[in-house]
């Protein structure tokens, strides 16, 4: 049935993704590597991370940039506060922090945490959605806008909407001047990263589930990935020559098929709280109300690991070609969902389960052990 209706979708609504949910196998075969990773600090919904050239880490969460120290990151400072919630960060060449405030547009602080610059526009358009941020080696800066019509913060509302197309991804100077759109028309871009050549820049976005490659000297859009399990989100190098992807929640067959019934999504949204909403969540707390209880709950208030993912933990290491090398999961019964960030830091890799408000460390020289089962 569902095979029958993919094909009259093609036919009668070429405008639509009627991609089938890729199943996890192969380099996405679950495993509970994530879920065995050491915890390192907890934070109130964290959002991203960035090593700084003093070798601490610095972390997003809530309204302001917080500085770790210590052999866990177990030393928190408040590095500096924002006027609104603080997401993705970045260091640039010179020593500057960028950090994504909602509403606001990229920020720059120097080491001291002075703002030294701003940069609030792009085309003509706010930038009020920044989701992801990476730069260059000659300085280039390049940023995603997820959204010309809600905020960061209102990614679920967004994804509901079903109006995929008011991304961009935009390229500006290191001194944040000179902002220009590269791409338009994206569905939700919500990570970036620049190639380890440099020829290209990589693009994640989360609503058509797709990774691409955009040429730097011609902006050339090569799709790498065109149906992952999840929703993408930022990308960082890896250092065996890949990339690490986070995903902050995996797709069901529950929440396609709301995206294609308006009538019953509209009425949702509008009587029922967001939290209780059919569709993904970072995770954090199990509410008795709330959607898909009854094949999650096995007794006394079990989860079994496979049961429908309604938030989920999974960071895959993907080959230059975008093909899976392995991944790591917390599966439903887990306790790391809704990874929005991840960074190899030393011999480390570091997850941000904003979800759960962790911080995971995993060593690297467990990776390419292959995805067990």
């Amino acid at each position: 049935m569902s095979l029958a209706r993919d094909i009259i979708d093609r036919i009668f609504f070429p405008g639509r993704d009627v991609h089938a949910i890729p199943v996890l196998d192969g380099g996405f075969s679950p495993n509970q590597r994530l879920e065995q990773a050491e915890l390192l600090t907890s934070f109130q919904a964290p959002d991203s991370i960035a090593l700084g050239p003093d070798g601490r880490l610095y972390v997003s969460a809530g309204n302001a940039v917080h500085v770790c120290s210590g052999p866990r990151s177990e030393t928190h400072d408040i590095f500096q506060r924002t006027e609104a919630p603080a997401g993705a960060l970045a260091w640039t060449l010179s020593g500057l922090l960028l950090v994504a405030v909602e509403g606001r547009g990229i920020q720059a602080f120097d080491r001291q945490g002075k703002r030294v610059a701003q940069l609030e526009t792009a085309g003509g358009v706010a930038l009020g959605c920044v989701t992801a941020i990476a730069v260059a080696s000659d300085g280039t800066i390049y940023a995603t806008d997820g959204s010309r019509r809600n905020s960061t913060s209102q990614w679920l509302v967004d994804l509901m909407q079903n109006r995929a197309g008011s991304g961009r991804l935009v390229a500006c100077a290191a001194d944040l001047s000179g902002a220009r759109v590269l791409c338009d028309g994206l569905s939700w871009p919500a990570g970036v990263a620049v190639s380890h050549d440099e020829s290209e820049v990589l693009l994640a976005e989360a609503w058509s589930h797709r990774l691409s490659a955009v040429a730097r000297e011609d902006g050339a859009v090569h799709v790498l990935v065109k149906n992952f399990v999840g929703y993408p989100c930022r990308i960082a190098r890896s250092s065996k020559g890949g990339y690490w992807v986070a995903f902050f929640a995996l797709r069901t067959q529950l929440t396609e098929f709301i995206l294609r019934e308006p009538a019953f999504r509209m009425k949702m949204m509008a009587q029922v709280e967001p939290d209780l909403w059919i569709g993904p969540s970072l995770g954090g707390r199990l509410d008795y109300r709330e959607p898909t209880q009854i094949g999650r709950i096995k007794k006394l208030g079990i989860q079994k690991p496979w049961a429908p993912a309604r938030s989920y933990g999974l960071v895959a290491r993907l080959e230059p070609d975008g093909s899976a090398a392995e991944s790591l999961h917390s599966r439903v019964s887990g306790s790391l969902h809704g990874i929005t960030a991840v960074a190899e830091v030393g011999a480390a890799l570091i997850a941000v389960s904003k979800g759960h408000g962790k911080l995971a460390s995993v060593p690297l020289t467990s990776a390419g052990e292959g995805a067990a089962a």
